[in-house]
C-alpha cells in the first residue's frame, strides 16, 4: 500500500478506474435491468470507493478545501447512508378497500408478509379531473389511522409513527380499493445530509469557475431554449398526477442547463484542438459547471421521486443513464492525463443523448418510471 502511494496511483489513477467500472455497471443495469447492485460484484466496488472518499474527506480536513470536503463527505454520506438504510428500511405494500375493516397486514416486495404496528383501513378514495372530465388530476385516499383520519395523494404522503404512506395504486374490480406504500427508513436524515451537502458543494463550485458572467448567460438563454422545446411538447393542462410535484420545474431546467453547457464543453474542446484561441481552461471549466448541475438535477429529482413514490433511488433506466452521464463527467475531471479528458466529455455527451432519447429503447424501458407522455 505504501508503494502505491508513493508511486501516486491511488491519488490519480484509482479514483478514475473506479468511476470507469461503475459507469459500465451503471451503464448495464439501465440497459438491460440486470439487478447488478445486488449482485457480489457491486459490493467491492461500492466498498473502495468509500474507501477513496474517506481519504479525500481527511485530505480536505487538512487542505481546509470546504467545497471539496462538502462533496466528497456528501457523496461518502449518501452512498453509506443509503446501503445501511437498506438492512434497516421497512418497503411494503397493502390494499385497502372502502368496505373492509382496518388491516395491519402487508407484503413486501418478495411477496412475504410484513406485520404493521398500526391499523388503516380506507374511508374514502377519489379521483379529481381536469375540466375535461376524464384525464386525472391527483388521486386521494383518506384514511383511518390508529383512529386518526389523515389523507395521503401522489406526491403528498402522509406520515405516522415514522412512516409515510403513499398513494400508489387503485382498484375498482371488486369494490374500491387504494393500493398504499408505507416506508420507515430511519437512515433517510442521513442520505438527506449528504444530499444537501452535494447541493452546497455544486453552489459553491459553480461560484468559483468563472470570474465573467457572459458564459453562464449564454448558457442559460439556451438552456432556456431547450427548456421551452421540451415543455412544448407535454400537455401541461393535462399532466398527470405524478408530474404535478414542485421539483418538475426545477428538475427540468437545471438538466436543459446542463446539458446545454456539456454540449458547449464538447464544442470548445474540439475547437481547442484547432486553435489556440480558444482559451485552454475553457472546455475543463465548462465539463465542471455541467457536472454539478448533472448533480444538481440528479438531487432534485431524487428529492421528486422520494415524495411521488418513497423511493430517492430505484435503478430505473433513466435515473442510470443519468447517472452514467455524471460519472463519465467526473472521470473526465479526475483523470491525470489532460488530452483523455475531451474523450470523457464526448462519452458524457453521448450518454446524455442516451438518457435524454434513447432510454425509451432500450430493453429495460417496459418497467422504467419515466415513460409518461411520451405519446
Amino acid at each position: 500500500m505504501a508503494e502505491l502511494q508513493k508511486s501516486g496511483f491511488l491519488r490519480r489513477w484509482l479514483p478514475v478506474i473506479l468511476l470507469a467500472v461503475s459507469t459500465v455497471l451503471v451503464a448495464v443495469e439501465g440497459t438491460w435491468g440486470y439487478e447488478l447492485h445486488h449482485h457480489w460484484t457491486f459490493v467491492p466496488v461500492v466498498v473502495i470507493l468509500l474507501f477513496l472518499l474517506g481519504m479525500a474527506v481527511a485530505g480536505d480536513l487538512r487542505t481546509r478545501s470546504i467545497c471539496s470536503l462538502m462533496s466528497h463527505l456528501g457523496m461518502f454520506l449518501v452512498l453509506s447512508g443509503g446501503l445501511s438504510g437498506a438492512l434497516f428500511r421497512t418497503d411494503v405494500q397493502m390494499e385497502a378497500f372502502t368496505d373492509g375493516g382496518g388491516s395491519r397486514t402487508a407484503f413486501d416486495r418478495n411477496g412475504y408478509v410484513v406485520t404493521l404496528p398500526f391499523s388503516i383501513s380506507l374511508q374514502d378514495f377519489r379521483i379529481d379531473t381536469y375540466d375535461d372530465g376524464t384525464s386525472p388530476k391527483q388521486y386521494t385516499s383518506t384514511l383511518d389511522i390508529d383512529g386518526r383520519t389523515m389523507q395521503t395523494s401522489v406526491n403528498h404522503p402522509c406520515r405516522y409513527r415514522g412512516y409515510r404512506i403513499y398513494q400508489s395504486g387503485y382498484d375498482f374490480d371488486g369494490g374500491v380499493s387504494s393500493v398504499l406504500k408505507i416506508v420507515r427508513d430511519p437512515l433517510l436524515p442521513v442520505v438527506a445530509l449528504g444530499a444537501i451537502l452535494l447541493a452546497l458543494a455544486a453552489l459553491l463550485s459553480l461560484k468559483t469557475v468563472w470570474n465573467s458572467w457572459k458564459m453562464p448567460v449564454a448558457a442559460v438563454a439556451l438552456a432556456a431554449a431547450f427548456a421551452v422545446l421540451s415543455i412544448a411538447r407535454i400537455n401541461l393542462g393535462t399532466l398527470v398526477p405524478a408530474l404535478r410535484s414542485l421539483w418538475f420545474i426545477p428538475h427540468l431546467i437545471v438538466y436543459m442547463l446542463a446539458y446545454s453547457i456539456l454540449a458547449m464543453a464538447v464544442i470548445a474542446g474540439i475547437a481547442r484542438l484547432f486553435s489556440q484561441k480558444v482559451p485552454e481552461a475553457l472546455p475543463g471549466k465548462l465539463l465542471s459547471t455541467a457536472s454539478s448541475l448533472l448533480l444538481a438535477g440528479m438531487l432534485c429529482g431524487a428529492a421528486w421521486a422520494q415524495q411521488a413514490w418513497g423511493d430517492y433511488w430505484t435503478w430505473d433506466t433513466k435515473e442510470c443513464w443519468a447517472a452514467v452521464t455524471w460519472l463519465l463527467t467526473l472521470a473526465g475531471m479526475h483523470i491525470p492525463k489532460k488530452r483523455a479528458v475531451l474523450a470523457f466529455t464526448i462519452l458524457a455527451f453521448l450518454a446524455m443523448q442516451m438518457t435524454w432519447y434513447g432510454v425509451n429503447y432500450l430493453p429495460s424501458s417496459s418497467r422504467s418510471l419515466h415513460t409518461y407522455n411520451q405519446e
